[in-house]
């Protein structure tokens, strides 16, 4: 079939060749619609039910919020887990789903329930589901400046003109805003005024709430025309709030709102701050986009939409982004593409020197683009994003393999026989087609163990093995199409002799080749010993995840106690920035305190994100990587803030690891139990064995304690007696700060709350504020209720239906899996009461995941490979000796990660895979030609012995320009260039003892097992 494909392809070169191109022309197509950002997005499918629950404790957003939606949630079809946090004000339950749920059926799944768990919810609080983005969906950050203006304009101009146009951006789900003061019509009750109307706050509230009511009744005809009767009550200035009647005294006169209240422009009970450059107070937002979005595209429909935004912006207000994805994302490719464009240039090099045509060197080369394309269009096709891992992990030298083969085939049998280049092709895709088909198909078989990788692992490296079979595809059909066509074309001369640089190696392999011939035992205690060599070397590597990606930002999230004020954070993060601003290496340092709008990200005012963007690493004159900087940077702010809590980890990061395991940290050990303040206990325990551990850095607690509480508690014996009810006290307590909700004033397009205020002027007095009654009277709050000063609580999360306090820990200067391994020892010495167990959670969670499956999965792939080297060659003898190239390529692996001080990883597991593949390749392609040769009638030693010199050249060409092509990689220094590096690494130490096997030990064994050593033959003759 394959030498009638390749007949086809020469008779009709004119027409492949027109077909191809049109193909390219598809790929090109492709590749400019590609998605493209800088990494897979690893989030796990989950969907967030967020609630708003003004006032209520951490405790009773658990109990009266939290604890309904979980349950309401329980039971949810493909759900893995159901996790929660409650804060102050706000509950966050997030549902995960099976990571092959859509997210469209997960969020219908959750909107379902969602009726169930608002009328389950207690306090009247409303669940809505969160934005549907993921931990990539974080693209544009910017804040807002107008000087000369309040906060609350500054806020209004953000939250009506700017945010409202971007969220009509296509790809954009969400323009989430920190800081400013959010405007609201604020009615301040007089309880003396009241008391003296004889008026409760309840009876100005209804008011308020009839006054801005609006509605329709229908239509009436008036001289043959209908007009629409509708009823416009809707407050549009504060003085229509201040002139609506509340009660109308005897004569007539009526009693204003004015009258008992002051009414003014105020602002809402804030939870978030943002600063900038150590300047003070701004205004802070983020844009979303929709999960599965092409980052690069959003963010420049952005940007273009902020310039439009900009020329219709009142004089003075600026937008100033400081953070965008689309930086990292051509930081990333602008290293990719480096990567590929040089390793094109590197093997098409090594192609002219080892063909030693130009002619076969540009038929060869041309495979690299087509097949390029070709990956392009089926990346297309099954929605596979370009990003650093897809598109970062192809080796050229790999995917022009079978095309060497075929052209360098074709050009020895044009030099021996003295045929046309037609016939030297035919001719050699009958003698190495089936091969090169059966070669491609192992290497594709190898890349199923990354295939069936689940969870963060296969999101993370799924695609570049997709991406890589997509190319290999390509090029095996261009192999025994466009390469005929092409070469056919294009192949002339008739080579007497081999390339000068493959004779200088020819003359040194092949004495050697009959030294292994003659003695195969020494050449298997070689490889034996290098086996040895390479697991030894492998031993002491460290194990970790996958290399951490350098963002070329930072974030330092910043930790104080609970009880600290608004104002004093604020204080807090101005002084952080103006302590980082001090260093060259910092560009902007932009801080948000506390939960946003839309608590996506909910944390309390005592603890902030602080963005450090820093200038590119050439210009870095403090340190030379970042862990020195981090380093630098911890010291300067822990002696400038002593009693501060500081994390480091970087934007993307942060937001990924936050997503996954509900830790922003590399590790999290989760300690589940019932009582908090058991769980305290041993979080302290915790803290102190990891204080032991090296590499343990930025430790901290989840805040389970230290949230002052003032509690008002109704006494219903003082109630009684002073005629009050327990709604009195409620709506007491609610008048403090937040205030009730009681109508809306409109201005054109915008909307704000109207909201009623007792007098309160601080905390401090909160016992004697007075609460008006009914009748004309009032009472002190103290008269009617207990208030009690106490200590709660500042979040309380759940997992699993079961209360969780978190340790989490950041690792420095050590690798990831002996830093687990020491701490699960530690953590195995604490002592925890029945019910309470830990789970460390985190990275290493998905490295034992991804270790368990490929331990699995690795095995059964050989043992198919097996079976398929079996059924082709019809013996398991030249099976095995092919499989033997697995060990020692992974010894050769193993030996350059050692030499590169390089832990292992899943990213260097994937490169061991790839190099199964290609050794596997070329022991197939080698021992086929001996099967040729034996079945011509020589003997085993001498058909292995014309079968190596005969496939030197292919064996050598393709396993150098596999190598070389990785070559690039392995040395890149930019953006993404540390992800790459194990597995290029990997690649080149494994393919150069692989290649040293099959040239030198392959025939030998082969010879040895089918028919006795040359020394036997010797002996014998």
């Amino acid at each position: 079939m394959i030498h009638a494909l390749v007949a086809l392809a020469v008779r009709h070169r004119g027409l492949v060749i027109f077909a191809t191109l049109l193909f390219a022309l598809i790929g090109a197509r492709s590749y400019l619609a590609l998605p493209i950002d800088a990494v897979p997005d690893i989030t796990n499918v989950q969907v967030q039910v967020l609630t708003a629950a003004p006032g209520l404790s951490p405790l009773e957003v658990e109990s009266m919020v939290t604890r309904p939606v979980e349950l309401a949630m329980a039971g949810l079809p493909h759900t893995t887990q159901v996790r929660s946090a409650s804060r102050a004000g706000v509950s966050a339950v997030t549902v995960i789903f099976d990571d092959d749920q859509p997210l469209f059926e997960a969020r219908a799944l959750v909107s379902q329930r969602l009726p169930a768990a608002r009328a389950a919810v207690l306090g009247g609080a409303e669940p809505e589901l969160g934005p549907m983005s993921t931990g990539l969906g974080e693209v544009f950050h910017f804040t807002v400046s107008w000087p000369g203006h309040t906060a609350a304009e500054i806020r209004t101009l953000l939250d009506w003109e700017i945010a409202y146009a971007l969220r009509t951006v296509p790809g954009v789900v969400e323009v989430n805003a920190w800081g400013g003061d959010t405007r609201q019509i604020e009615v301040r009750l007089r309880p003396l005024d009241l008391v003296a109307h004889s008026l409760t706050p309840k009876d100005v509230e209804m008011r308020l709430l009839e006054g801005g009511a609006s509605g329709g009744g229908g239509a009436i005809e008036r001289g043959g025309e209908q007009a629409i009767v509708r009823l416009d009550g809707q407050y549009r200035t504060v003085d229509s709030v201040a002139a609506q009647v509340v009660a109308i005294k005897h004569g007539g006169t009526p009693v204003l709102v004015k009258d008992v209240a002051d009414v003014r422009d105020g602002v809402a009970f804030r939870l978030s701050a943002a600063t900038a450059d150590g300047k003070g107070e701004t205004v802070y937002a983020m844009v979303q986009m929709i999960a599965g979005g092409n980052a690069h595209e959003i963010v420049a429909k952005v940007d273009e939409r902020l310039r439009e935004i900009r020329t219709r912006l009142p004089t003075g207000a600026v937008i100033e982004p400081f953070y965008d994805r689309a930086t990292l994302v051509d930081r990333v490719l602008a290293t990719v593409k480096h990567s590929l464009l040089e390793g094109g240039v590197v093997v098409i090099i090594v192609l002219l020197l080892l063909l030693g045509d130009v002619a076969a060197g540009i038929v060869v080369a041309t495979t690299i683009p087509l097949a390029m394309l070709g990956a392009f269009a089926l990346m297309r096709v099954f929605d596979v994003t370009g990003n650093l891992m897809s598109l970062g992990a192809i080796d050229f030298g790999l995917v022009v393999d079978g095309a060497v083969v075929v052209v360098e085939g074709a050009l020895a049998s044009m030099a021996v026989h003295r045929i046309v280049a037609k016939d030297a092709l035919e001719r050699e895709a009958a003698a190495v087609g089936k091969p090169i088909a059966f070669g491609v198909f192992i290497v594709g078989l190898v890349y199923v163990p990354i295939l069936m990788l689940e969870a963060v692992e296969g999101k993370m490296f799924r695609p570049m093995a997709m991406t890589v079979l997509f190319a290999l595809g390509t090029a095996l059909v261009l192999t025994f199409t466009w390469v005929p066509a092409l070469a056919s074309l294009l192949l002339r001369r008739i080579h007497e002799h081999e390339p000068w640089l493959v004779r200088k190696m020819r003359k040194v392999y092949e004495p050697l080749l009959e030294r292994s011939l003659a003695r195969p035992s020494f050449a298997i205690v070689v490889a034996i010993v290098l086996v040895a060599v390479g697991v030894v070397a492998g031993w002491g590597r460290g194990i970790e995840f996958v290399p951490r990606l350098e963002e070329g930002d930072l974030v330092v999230q910043v930790t104080r106690p609970p009880s600290v004020s608004l104002a004093e954070a604020i204080q807090g993060t101005t002084a952080v920035e103006a302590a980082l601003r001090e260093f060259p290496e910092v560009r902007t340092v932009v801080s948000r305190t506390g939960s946003p709008d839309v608590a996506t990200d909910i944390m309390g005012v005592e603890q902030s994100d602080v963005f450090v963007i820093l200038v590119p690493r050439s210009e870095w004159v403090t340190a030379h990587d970042r862990e020195e900087l981090v380093a630098k940077f911890d010291e300067r702010l822990r002696r400038a803030l002593p009693g501060t809590g500081f994390s480091w980890t970087q934007p993307i990061e942060m937001r990924t690891q936050e997503l996954l395991g509900g830790s922003k940290s590399d590790v999290g050990i989760k300690i589940f139990g019932d009582d908090l303040a058991t769980l305290r206990r041993i979080a302290q325990a915790v803290v102190h064995e990891l204080g032991t551990i090296e590499g343990a850095a930025d430790v901290r607690v989840e805040q389970t304690a230290g949230l002052p509480l003032a509690t008002v508690r109704p006494d219903p014996w003082k109630a009684a007696r002073a005629g009050a009810s327990v709604e009195d006290v409620r709506a007491a307590v609610e008048s403090v700060r937040e205030g009730r909700h009681v109508g809306t004033l409109v201005e054109g397009e915008r909307r704000f709350e109207v909201r009623t205020r007792s007098s309160l002027a601080s905390g401090d007095g909160l016992d004697r504020m007075p609460v008006v009654l009914e009748g004309g009277r009032s009472a002190l709050l103290s008269d009617i209720a207990d208030v009690v000063d106490e200590e709660g609580p500042a979040i309380v999360s759940r997992e699993q239906a079961r209360r969780r306090v978190l340790v989490e820990a950041n690792v420095r200067g050590r690798d990831l899996g002996s830093f687990v391994a020491e701490l699960e020892r530690k953590l195995a010495k604490v002592e925890r009461p029945s019910g309470y167990y830990v789970q460390v959670s985190g990275q290493y969670e998905h490295l034992v995941h991804a270790a368990k499956r490929f331990a699995v999965i690795v095995p059964l792939t050989i043992a198919v490979i097996f079976a398929l080297l079996y059924m082709s060659f019809g013996s398991a003898k030249p099976a095995l000796v092919i499989l033997l190239n697995v060990p020692v390529a992974t010894s050769g692996g193993l030996l350059a990660l050692w030499a590169r001080s390089l832990p292992i990883s899943i990213a260097a597991a994937v490169g061991m895979i790839a190099l199964f593949g290609v050794a596997t390749l070329n022991g197939t392609v080698l021992l086929s030609a001996a099967r040729a040769h034996e079945k011509e009638g020589r003997s085993a030693l001498e058909a292995a012995r014309l079968a190596a010199r005969e496939r030197f050249r292919p064996v050598l060409t393709t396993a150098f320009v596999a190598s070389v092509g990785f070559v690039p990689m392995a040395l890149a220094t930019g953006t993404g260039a540390e992800v790459q590096r194990p597995l290029a690494t990997v690649v080149i130490g494994g393919l150069v003892t692989a290649t040293v096997l099959t040239l030198g030990l392959l025939p030998a064994l082969y010879a040895r097992i089918e028919g006795g050593s040359a020394r036997d033959h010797a002996r014998e003759s």
